[in-house]
């Protein structure tokens, strides 16, 4: 954990130093609506994320962000034999291109780098301790489209797609979550 905590101070210190241009930072708050890519009867469930940006621009039309939130993640299997849902919540530090298009429409571009820090499961209302059974690490490819007012406000969304297996024993079961966020930046 202190490792993870070192490596995302120093990223997103490193992004001060990247433009002579100027930087930005803000509270960002949002839904989470994540699942299991893999399992047949994965449906959604909903969460909550919350925490920091920090950009720095590029250039006029380019700005790299970093972020650094608490985000609820998991996903519910609900069939004839089963009926549980299982809430993984992370660390996440989100790293991304942002390509304005128009004014303040930006494409988003990059990679979430997760770290496990919770897991909780009911199964048909039972507590389930699935404490080891997850990976502590999670990396996801991302993508969004965002809309950044000039008055400050932030609106975006973007679909995060894992890259590793949620678990060791099921290699073909990645997270899959799409991520609704309102900021303001200073």
């Amino acid at each position: 954990m202190k490792k993870l905590l070192l490596v995302a101070a120093a990223a997103l210190l490193s992004l001060g130093t990247i433009s002579a241009q100027g930087w930005a930072w803000g509270p960002k708050v949002g839904a989470t609506f994540a699942t299991a890519n893999g399992i047949a009867d994965a449906k959604i469930i909903p969460g909550l994320s919350a925490g920091l940006f920090f950009e720095s621009v590029a250039c006029n039309w380019f700005v790299i962000e970093s972020d650094l939130l608490f985000s609820m993640q998991g996903f519910k299997v609900e069939n004839d034999n089963v009926d549980a849902s299982v809430r993984l919540n992370y660390i996440s530090m989100p790293i991304l291109g942002k390509y304005y298009l128009i004014d303040g429409l930006n494409l988003q571009m990059g990679a979430s780098f997760d770290y496990l820090v919770h897991t909780g499961a009911k199964v048909k209302d039972v507590e389930v301790d699935l404490d080891g059974d997850f990976n502590k690490f999670n990396i996801q490819l991302l993508a969004g489209l965002a809309y950044d007012f000039d008055f400050g406000m932030v609106v975006e969304g973007r679909y995060r797609y894992g890259l590793t297996p949620l678990t060791p024993e099921a290699e073909d079961v990645y997270s899959g979550m799409l991520q609704i966020s309102l900021g303001w930046r200073f």
